[in-house]
């Protein structure tokens, strides 16, 4: 177990509700817990690339359906500027993984194996046409920053991304399994990198990774993570993702909704 659900649910201020699940102080579910499974009831093993890659699509699917709900009604200044940040790592984070898949895992594997290089052209060519919606996103949300009222343009956008997102993704995870198959045995660069990276965006981009993933899939994602490492980041890192999903999924923030 990485960490002991007392000491956890104390460090961050959590309890227990009638049916064992954890709740902050005002009832709601709280989005960065993770119940470690044994090793018997796992899937099959998978290339790291694949399990990072379904956890990372399923958070943006998962943000991006959130932004559909609160992007149509009012909120206060606070939670916008929250929204703001988060719309615009929510898009670095996918940029970055098209830019992974395109730039090293998917030119790797061709090495390998010539035959998948029509594969990859089709995966390239499907990140390439999703980009001018992610453009037209990223100015939204730069014109909504300047001005409360063009909230529903960015609504649109988020709108617009959703739809064409969902074929890529699904391409992704049917042909991602091929590549990595092709690629030479993964390192085992994760201890070296927590040990290095910035904590606090560290546990930033863990817990929205685990955020409301399944509990095999969130595992999977943690099997190479140092169980110490993982308490520490858990018990000294996870509140800022907490207080500011909190902030922009359910609500918050003085002064007048716009």
């Amino acid at each position: 177990m990485l960490c002991h659900p007392e000491l956890w649910s104390a460090a961050v201020g959590w309890e227990k509700n009638g049916a064992g699940k954890d709740v902050d102080a005002h009832g709601d579910h709280t989005m960065s817990t993770h119940e470690p499974l044994s090793p018997a009831v796992l899937a099959p093993a998978r290339h790291p690339q694949t399990v990072r890659s379904a956890a990372l699509h399923h958070a943006v699917r998962r943000d991006l359906l959130r932004l559909e709900r609160v992007l149509d009604e009012p909120m206060t200044a606070v939670r916008r500027q929250a929204v703001i940040g988060h719309v615009g790592f929510l898009l670095d984070q996918l940029t970055a993984e098209h830019q992974l898949l395109d730039r090293s895992i998917w030119p790797t594997a061709v090495l390998r194996r010539p035959d998948l290089s029509d594969l990859a052209e089709r995966v390239r060519n499907a990140h390439q046409d999703l980009r001018p919606a992610v453009v037209v996103v990223r100015n939204a949300t730069l014109g909504w920053s300047r001005s409360a009222l063009t909230r529903l343009t960015v609504l649109s956008a988020v709108r617009e991304l959703n739809d064409r997102l969902g074929p890529v993704i699904d391409q992704d995870a049917d042909l991602l399994p091929l590549a990595c198959e092709a690629l030479p045995p993964a390192a085992a660069e994760v201890e070296r990198r927590i040990r290095l990276e910035n904590p606090t965006r560290l546990a930033r981009r863990l817990f929205w990774l685990l955020d409301d993933l399944d509990a095999r899939q969130a595992e999977l994602l943690l099997q190479r993570t140092p169980p110490a490492a993982m308490w520490i980041l858990r018990n000294g890192f996870s509140g800022g993702y907490n207080r500011s999903s909190y902030l922009m999924w359910v609500g918050g923030g003085t002064g007048p909704a716009v």
